[in-house]
């Protein structure tokens, strides 16, 4: 492994380090000038409420109900969004169909498909309903960009040796667009899990972690509200990094 390589592992290690420094240095100052840590708790209060909860089988059970949540929603949004792109990137009237529709859903106030959902669906199902309605959007965005970044010239002999639409999608369309796919994965599995948390919030979803929060908070246990965020923040960063690291995989085995 040469200097340069090694340099860079250590910059890419060493930046998130200094960031989180930064921020709980920052945080601990303010929670000892503010002094009541029913409204900022410091960093170690919030530390040792998370890790009081990685020994209660209830905080697992709702770790892995929110988790479930979030998986099969964001599948579903996956599947949703690819198929749409590419049906996009190779009939153009779908693509003057799906931008409208999409430019609507965007549009919907978040809060507003929260509230609407609840109604309509129990409060197991309405945070998988939103996430799924919030996350296709970006997803298809992001899968229809990068499928309009595949050269050019490969589509059009694509056509002129009429090549199959399977072969296309399988040996041309997914291969070259695999890098913006597990990017565009990432960041959305990492807002899918937020969504599905704030929709568990308002529909008070038994045993989720939205609802410990919301219990947290209605008890004014800040404590355990700030320890509970960590414990989404760490849940996302860890989904972000495995999608990022399986991406890194496949292009490189590609």
């Amino acid at each position: 492994m040469n200097s340069a390589k090694v340099k860079k592992i250590i910059i890419n290690f060493l930046y998130p380090i200094v960031v989180v420094i930064a921020v709980v240095t920052i945080w601990a100052i303010a929670a000892q000038a503010m002094g009541v840590s029913m409204i900022l708790p410091t960093p170690m209060q919030a530390f040792r409420g998370f890790f009081e909860y990685l020994a209660d089988l209830e905080f697992w059970n709702a770790i892995g109900n929110t988790l479930w949540r979030a998986i099969y929603s964001f599948f579903i949004s996956f599947i949703l969004a690819l198929g749409l792109a590419i049906l996009s990137s190779i009939y153009k009237p779908v693509e003057k169909i799906v931008r409208p529709f999409i430019a609507i859903i965007r549009a919907i106030p978040t809060m507003s498909v929260i509230l609407i959902l609840i109604i309509w669906l129990n409060s197991s199902r309405a945070p998988a309903g939103v996430a799924i309605i919030v996350i296709f959007p970006t997803l298809y965005s992001a899968f229809y960009s990068s499928l309009m970044n595949v050269d050019e010239t490969l589509k059009q002999m694509s056509k002129v040796y009429k090549v199959g639409i399977k072969d296309r999608i399988f040996k041309l369309y997914l291969p070259n667009m695999a890098e913006g796919l597990f990017e565009g994965s990432a960041t959305g599995f990492s807002l899918n899990i937020k969504l599905v948390i704030a929709a568990e919030v308002q529909a008070h979803t038994f045993s989720s972690l939205g609802n410990l929060m919301y219990n947290a908070n209605w008890m004014l246990q800040t404590e355990k509200l700030f320890a509970l965020t960590l414990a989404a923040v760490v849940l996302s960063v860890l989904c972000e990094w495995l999608i990022r690291f399986t991406g890194r995989l496949v292009v490189r085995w590609k």
